[in-house]
């Protein structure tokens, strides 16, 4: 590895102006020098263009763009054309409205070896006006792959610095999904990856900012694209669990997906109940034909009706496939 490796920093933006600088400026003030920000828009309308104008004006190690049409709208598409577009031998995915502490950068390239393909660093949640920070623990009680699907281990957007090889030639973020897509990249990253080729620094070293409003909202509307969204990611995880035969993992990935089939299918959204039935059909005549049979049925039935039953999904969520 060179002495003072390039660091791309890859920040998707949308309508954040107010809240950007913060992290800009955190950005300028790190004590690692040698990095280019890489901040791609996803079509603000806010006065993120003359933000950003004036942080270039200052310093040319930030750069603007705007996400081209070639590209998805959204997080994703912003995030993988800002790849694209880098020229660093590690790569740092940013969110708009978090914070780097001073080393952020620093500790993480100081803790690379040749063998590395991954650091992974703590941080800490903070509310909308960075204050009253709870530092993430990150400590293993299984391996990396189980803990971060279990939440055990909270890996977040910020948290991870790669290198670039990596990630080349790997599908990067899916334009399949339009919630979670972070924790969909980093599942598919993680499975298998042996302790040799990642390092965790269980030091806090970010600002993870969490807005309580758009919590509360959230927990309170069923949106269907959510829910998709994360029943896409439990299928893959179940298929993966089953490859590595892991009965903890099957099972919560199972009573996931059976939460969010009887979810749907209460708030009428068919078409998510639909995916999880046709998805999860297949897994279960291979893991548990009684199972499979029960399922195919009466599973069946409620979605060909569109009829929810709380008893029935009482005993569902709570079954076990091994």
């Amino acid at each position: 590895m060179s002495e003072q490796p390039l660091v791309s920093i890859l920040i998707p933006t949308f309508n954040r102006a107010d809240l950007l600088s913060e992290t800009l400026n955190s950005v300028f003030a790190q004590t690692y020098t040698n990095w280019e920000c890489i901040v791609v828009d996803d079509g603000s309308t806010d006065a993120t263009a003359g933000l950003l104008a004036s942080y270039i004006a200052k310093d040319s190690r930030f750069k603007y763009y705007k996400r081209p049409d070639t590209y998805l709208p959204g997080g994703n598409g912003a995030r993988n054309y800002g790849f694209a577009l880098s020229k660093g031998e590690f790569i740092q995915w940013f969110d708009d409205d978090d914070v780097m502490l001073p080393d952020f950068l620093n500790f993480k390239i100081a803790s690379f070896n040749d063998t590395l393909e991954m650091v992974i660093c703590s941080g800490s949640y903070v509310d909308e006006n960075l204050s009253n920070p709870k530092n993430i623990d990150l400590r293993l009680q299984t391996f990396l792959y189980k803990d971060y699907v279990l939440w055990q281990f909270r890996v977040l957007t910020p948290s991870i610095l790669f290198r670039k090889t990596f990630l080349e030639g790997k599908l990067l973020f899916t334009d399949k999904i339009i919630r979670g897509q972070e924790t969909e990249l980093f599942s598919r990253l993680f499975f298998k990856l042996t302790s040799v080729h990642y390092k965790i620094l269980n030091v806090p070293l970010f600002l993870y900012r969490q807005h309580e409003t758009t919590k509360s909202a959230e927990n309170k509307i069923y949106v269907p694209a959510y829910k998709y969204s994360q029943s896409y990611i439990n299928i893959q995880n179940l298929k993966r669990a089953i490859e590595i035969r892991d009965c903890q993992l099957i099972n919560r990935c199972f009573q996931t997906l059976m939460v969010y089939f009887f979810m749907s299918l209460k708030h009428g959204d068919y078409s998510t109940t639909a995916f999880v039935y046709k998805q999860l059909g297949p897994l279960l005549k291979y893991e548990n034909k009684f199972i499979f049979m029960e399922f195919k049925f009466i599973c069946g039935f409620l979605l060909r009706f569109k009829r929810y039953s709380y008893r029935i999904n009482k005993r569902w969520k709570t079954m076990e496939l091994c």
